[in-house]
């Protein structure tokens, strides 16, 4: 009985070493890295995601690093790198952080360079997807950002030099002619031009009217006076009184023989 048992033991272990190889030796198989079939002079991103399929992420690295080197590949077809590179470094990478960074910083130059790409995704996760739009976003605000930048004139300051003086402003006063009031009415123009008003005493009536005081007063002066002391200005002569009588007294009453 004792061997019976042993034998079975035996026989268990057997097959499960067969188990374990079957099931252990190909998965090592497949996680070696396999060599780069492409060619070096001209890589093609077709290749690049046939490798991708097959889970040589290394392989598929190289190629499409080499596909981006190409001067002659279009905008479409840079976008469309940068996309399958991203799905390589989200299926490659096994930190959460740097996985990130490298999966939005090839979106985001995928968006750069065609920022319509529309294609379709090697990787159908809603993960992968979100980091897509946070790219979108990243690369529309960042063009916002140059459009004002180019927009707004930059605005340089002169350093001060210690040769030339600061000048301060000085308030100005006012004016005197702005504290004058206002003129009650516009002065007469004669000929174009501002007739200048003269003083009361230069005016032609004011002068004949002081010639004419002057006269008065002279010819009241010269013959306002009389015998009588009145201040009568008749000028009419008494009668010449009559001759005295003829008689001895008299020399002027001989007659002449």
């Amino acid at each position: 009985m004792k061997k019976h048992g042993f034998a079975k033991q035996a026989i268990a272990q057997v097959v499960l070493l067969c188990f374990v190889q079957m099931l252990f030796f190909p998965v090592v198989g497949f996680s070696q890295p396999l060599e780069c079939q492409f060619d070096k002079s001209n890589p093609t991103l077709e290749n690049a995601r046939l490798s991708f399929r097959t889970l040589n992420y290394a392989c598929a690295e190289e190629e499409i690093e080499a596909f981006l080197k190409l001067e002659d590949i279009t905008i479409e077809e840079k976008a469309d790198a940068h996309v399958l590179l991203a799905a390589v470094y989200y299926a490659k990478l096994k930190n959460d952080e740097e996985k990130r960074n490298q999966v939005v910083s090839q979106f985001k130059q995928a968006f750069q360079a065609y920022r319509a790409w529309k294609g379709d995704l090697d990787i159908s996760s809603t993960e992968f997807f979100e980091m897509m739009q946070e790219a979108q976003a990243q690369v529309d605000e960042e063009a916002e950002q140059t459009v004002i930048e180019e927009e707004t004139p930059a605005i340089v300051e002169q350093p001060a030099t210690a040769s030339e003086p600061k000048i301060e402003e000085v308030e100005q006063p006012a004016k005197v002619e702005d504290e004058q009031p206002a003129v009650a009415s516009m002065p007469a123009y004669e000929g174009g031009s501002v007739k200048e008003s003269k003083p009361w005493y230069k005016k032609w009536w004011a002068i004949g009217l002081g010639v004419g005081l002057i006269a008065g007063v002279v010819v009241l002066a010269g013959g306002g006076g009389s015998d009588d002391g009145g201040g009568s200005t008749d000028t009419t002569l008494p009668d010449f009184p009559d001759p005295p009588p003829a008689g001895k007294n008299n020399p002027n009453s001989k007659i002449k023989k």
